[in-house]
């Protein structure tokens, strides 16, 4: 079994927020991950982690200027919106050979939400990665290989399981009073809208008329068209229809290819040049980024380079668990890239960059709708595998609220850590930045570590690993000050994962 080794940064630095553009109210914890098995990985984002590059962060929810929620789609779920199979049909004319105006602005058929899932969406991990770099000098190198495996699995047996002091009730009581009756000028948009007019018979679609008036004219010859059978007729199309509606030949223009990145594999290497390449047209183009900070090597810090171990399963997929770049190539030459990782429950969207010659094809919400359907494929073979991670929903800043378009999703609660629909935060959000989503107000984090838990945390220290007791014991100049920090971090990484990640000291 693969061990996850990490350092953690205790300092709670400010960082430039770039959302609201302040320059010192983004406040975050980080660990630097030399290496992390998948399932740690997702139990970490599973409590608000989320990495670039081996950087992970945990925003300070109750303190950062624009709170960030992760938030994840059900996949299995998903029901595309009216503009997102604009994008669709868009694309599919495209491969079918219509001329699209590559140079029209405010095209009708890209709303607003999926104009900022291309330019917009990004911006986190893009003020991230200046962050990253900064964190990036202050880690120790260490050889993964010449560190006493026995001791590790000597650590894992001296690990006491002890039941957590609370229960899980996750009993789901609804939403306040005081919630319910303040209704947002969103939600009043929204009823002004949907309410029908009841002196006015509701209008029907040409389609229904045709029906209507074949099925009068069977009934005048005689046909009992209560036995007809309606299921196709009515069938609702669902992502995979619309991707691949369009004939063989005209499919065989796009080829998505899935790349393992850590460990680089030789189809990785054989197109990172080109990559790099579309990576820097995309921010210099689209984020006016000097090209000075997207540099091959800062390209791989922040988009190739991960913790996460290769790991292949009878019962997972068949790539395998870990980082991948999915490469999306037309006649034979990328035009965008999407970052991802798989993990047990989710594929975890990290970053996609696309070539801005195309920019008008939409790609940031195509590629997303490619990566929801990418998981539902996986899930037909790993049923636990049936979230997409977009990252995190920020509520506070308007551009950054098109992940919401993506129906159903969930947010993240960050005192409890349970999952609670978006439609039902968005009250909440509306009345306040940061808020428990968790309705329940008997609702506990239940992965909360006890004062004790901190003894049991496995410690790397000159390549041998031993319990933070035993540690403590052997180097006694040791202060009390670290068992504060250790508990500040076995609060913010769960009970649970602190047992499994090796901390180095």
């Amino acid at each position: 079994m693969p061990h996850s080794i990490v350092e953690y940064y205790a300092e709670h630095e400010s960082y430039r927020c770039g959302y609201c553009k302040s320059p010192d109210t983004n406040f975050s914890h980080g660990l630097w991950a030399h290496a992390m098995s998948v399932g740690d990985y997702q139990d970490l984002i599973d409590r608000g982690w989320r990495r670039s590059g081996k950087y992970c962060y945990k925003p300070t929810m109750d303190v950062t200027c624009c709170p960030m929620y992760t938030i994840r789609c059900r996949a299995q779920e998903f029901k595309s919106s009216k503009s997102q199979k604009k994008v669709l049909k868009r694309f599919n004319k495209f491969l079918s050979g219509e001329e699209i105006n590559e140079n029209r602005v405010g095209d009708p058929s890209r709303s607003r939400s999926a104009c900022s899932s291309e330019v917009e969406g990004e911006l986190f991990e893009e003020g991230r990665c200046e962050q990253f770099v900064e964190t990036n000098r202050g880690h120790k190198n260490i050889n993964l290989d010449s560190i006493t495996r026995t001791n590790v699995e000597e650590s894992s047996s001296n690990i006491e399981e002890k039941p957590n002091g609370s229960n899980d009730n996750s009993s789901g009581m609804e939403v306040s009073q005081a919630d319910n009756s303040s209704e947002t000028n969103v939600q009043k948009d929204f009823k002004k809208i949907t309410e029908l007019d009841p002196t006015k018979s509701p209008c029907k679609k040409a389609k229904q008329l045709r029906r209507e008036r074949k099925f009068e004219k069977l009934k005048e010859k005689g046909v009992d068209i209560t036995t007809l059978s309606n299921t196709n007729k009515n069938k609702e199309k669902q992502l995979e229809d619309f991707l691949n509606e369009l004939p063989k030949e005209y499919q065989q223009r796009l080829e998505i290819k899935l790349v393992r990145t850590a460990p680089p594999s030789p189809e990785w290497l054989a197109t990172a040049k080109e990559t790099h390449e579309i990576y820097v047209k995309y921010q210099t183009v689209i984020h006016d980024d000097k090209p000075e900070k997207c540099t091959e090597h800062k390209f791989r810090e922040f988009l190739v380079h991960s913790p996460l171990l290769e790991i292949h399963s009878e019962t997972g997929p068949m790539c395998g668990y870990g980082s991948f770049h999915q490469q999306y190539v037309l006649d034979g030459k990328i035009i965008a890239v999407g970052v991802i990782d798989i993990l047990p429950k989710c594929v975890s969207s990290v970053y996609f960059f696309y070539d801005p010659q195309y920019r008008n094809l939409t790609l940031g919400t195509y590629g997303a709708l490619r990566e929801i359907a990418f998981t539902r494929h996986l899930s037909q073979i790993c049923p636990e595998l049936k979230y997409y991670y977009m990252g995190f929903y920020i509520h506070s800043c308007r551009k950054m609220r098109y992940k919401g378009n993506f129906y159903p999703s969930d947010l993240l609660c960050p005192e409890t850590y349970k999952w609670v629909p978006l439609e039902d935060c968005i009250p909440k959000l509306e009345a306040s930045p940061y808020t428990r989503l968790d309705p329940d107000i008997d609702n506990v984090d239940t992965n909360y570590p006890r004062e004790g838990d901190i003894n049991y945390i496995p410690v790397l220290v000159k390549g041998v690993v031993l319990p933070y007791k035993a540690y403590k014991r052997k180097y006694a100049n040791k202060k009390r000050e670290n068992d504060e920090e250790l508990m500040e971090y076995a609060r913010l990484v769960g009970a649970k994962t602190i047992k499994s990640l090796i901390l180095v000291r």
